[in-house]
């Protein structure tokens, strides 16, 4: 069932929110664009946290747990500065999304990405996390972001390698849940061995 806070609503109200996802900065790639999430990308965004491409992502949730978590990474631009991302592919719409995000209970943000079924093994995550990492060395001016991956996601940890991301010891110590913490430097740096 589509909840009535998930349908748009034409008007001033739209309008507005419109006017101020205009100043969510957003990214051109080669097959990409990389954008102010928008109301109908939710369902996109449910697509993948409802089902069981969320299991390494602390779901399936019902679709009330994902609007809440989207909303909440889409309100992180109004109190950090940074938020989530819709990406479009040339021929997919709402494709994914990619985050610079931070959870209530997460020690430093996060570099995160989620993709539907259809977008998946086209080399976009790749694309979009470049992007958005180097929008977090060159314009927030971070030295680093981490990604979190659950153990057994062979698939997101390939990925992560991919980036050149390496695993920090002392920073999965400090969580102590098993989960694996890949950190993402200016690819200029050395990489800890």
């Amino acid at each position: 069932m589509i909840a009535p806070v998930e349908k748009h609503r034409p008007g001033p109200a739209s309008r507005q929110a419109a006017r101020m996802g205009g100043h969510i900065p957003s990214f051109d790639t080669r097959r990409l664009q990389i954008r102010a999430p928008r109301i109908y990308d939710f369902a996109s965004y449910a697509e993948i946290f409802c089902s069981d491409r969320a299991i390494h992502m602390g779901g399936p949730l019902t679709r009330k747990a994902a609007w809440s978590e989207f909303t909440q990474y889409v309100a992180l631009w109004l109190l950090h500065g940074h938020g989530l991302w819709t990406i479009d592919a040339q021929t997919q719409p709402s494709a994914g999304f990619v985050l610079l995000g931070m959870e209530y209970d997460d020690p430093e943000p996060e570099l995160g990405l989620f993709l539907t079924a259809e977008a998946e093994g086209q080399g976009y995550a790749t694309e979009a996390a470049e992007a958005v990492r180097a929008y977090a060395f060159d314009t927030l001016k971070w030295d680093s972001v981490v990604s979190y991956v659950a153990p057994d996601n062979t698939r997101c940890s390939a990925l992560m390698q991919r980036l050149k991301a390496f695993r920090d010891s002392t920073a999965e110590s400090e969580i102590q849940d098993g989960t694996q913490v890949y950190r993402h430097i200016p690819l200029a740096e050395e990489v800890p061995a």
